[in-house]
């Protein structure tokens, strides 16, 4: 199958959000695990996290909630961890294919549509939008959700109109990296190289690990839309967070969130994704060159 790289192929469209792409992480976890310290991260078989693990430390609460270290790479075996239930992935292509989404739309476009879709509206032109979404034709459950977080955006509920989307869909690039390479899909490097591309970005639009994952979870919570199969765990990534952030030796507290890191290359992850036979806007397979020049400007590259 052929992704446009048009950002316009992956605009989502009901008042310019669809729900059809929902890509949920479901993570494993058992009671005991939960109540285990941050140690879980930094296992004594493995060699101490370094700057050249920046990227993937993004996803640390997903790897420690996962009951793995955060650069454990390559264990003899690996779980599936939800990526083929809940992500349909079974392969590098597979893989490639979501980070490649992340990377181009993600979900923190259609969030951005939804704030600038709602906050200058009337109470009367916003019962009039939440009666057009009762009345379309999707299902009862996807029409909830969509109300739900309309409603949420609209009254600011969380201070979510202000809220920075962007963190939702790296961190989740970065859990996928490494829950990857854990697979065999991708190599270490690979995982090390295309996660660390996020960086600048990053780095421009919040000031530490920990407003990060403030911006994630509370993007996870209106991304869930009370669906408890969610919702549920929410507390436990915000001890894990609470814990990444204060734990002497977590990889949050040895890596300090501006440590140098080595020059940003995509041309990695461009020549990975080149091999998806992505087409461009004229119906052309895109080649290296151009998806590289893609990939920069959506991470605002030069």
């Amino acid at each position: 199958m052929h992704w446009s790289l048009r950002t316009g192929a992956f605009i989502l469209v009901l008042l310019g959000v669809s729900y059809s792409i929902y890509a949920r992480f479901s993570p494993y976890v058992t009671n005991e695990n939960m109540k285990e310290d941050i140690e879980i991260i930094t296992q004594n078989t493995l060699p101490p996290v370094t700057s050249e693990d920046w990227g993937i430390i993004l996803g640390a609460p997903y790897a420690v909630f996962n009951g793995h270290a955060v650069n454990d790479y390559a264990p003899e075996t690996a779980e599936d961890n939800g990526l083929s239930s809940a992500w349909g992935i079974k392969n590098r292509q597979d893989l490639l294919q979501q980070l490649f989404w992340l990377i181009m739309e993600g979900h923190s476009a259609g969030y951005y549509e939804i704030r600038d879709n709602v906050i200058h509206l009337s109470k009367n032109d916003f019962d009039t939008l939440l009666s057009s979404i009762e009345k379309s034709q999707w299902d009862e459950t996807e029409k909830q959700e969509i109300i739900w977080q309309y409603k949420m955006m609209y009254h600011n509920t969380n201070d979510i109109q202000n809220v920075k989307y962007l963190a939702w869909d790296y961190v989740r690039f970065s859990m996928l990296c490494l829950e990857g390479a854990r697979l065999k899909y991708i190599t270490k490097e690979e995982a090390k190289a295309w996660t660390r591309m996020l960086a600048p970005r990053l780095r421009k639009t919040y000031t530490g690990w920990g407003d990060l994952w403030h911006h994630l979870f509370i993007t996870r919570w209106f991304w869930s839309a009370q669906d408890k199969q969610w919702t549920s765990s929410q507390s436990d990534y915000l001890a894990i967070v609470n814990n990444l952030l204060q734990k002497k030796g977590s990889p949050a507290t040895t890596i300090k969130w501006g440590s140098p890191l080595s020059s940003t290359d995509t041309t990695s992850f461009a020549e990975a994704v080149a091999s998806l036979q992505l087409e461009d806007e004229d119906g052309v397979i895109a080649g290296v060159d151009e998806l590289n020049k893609v990939i920069k400007s959506h991470l605002n590259l030069k």
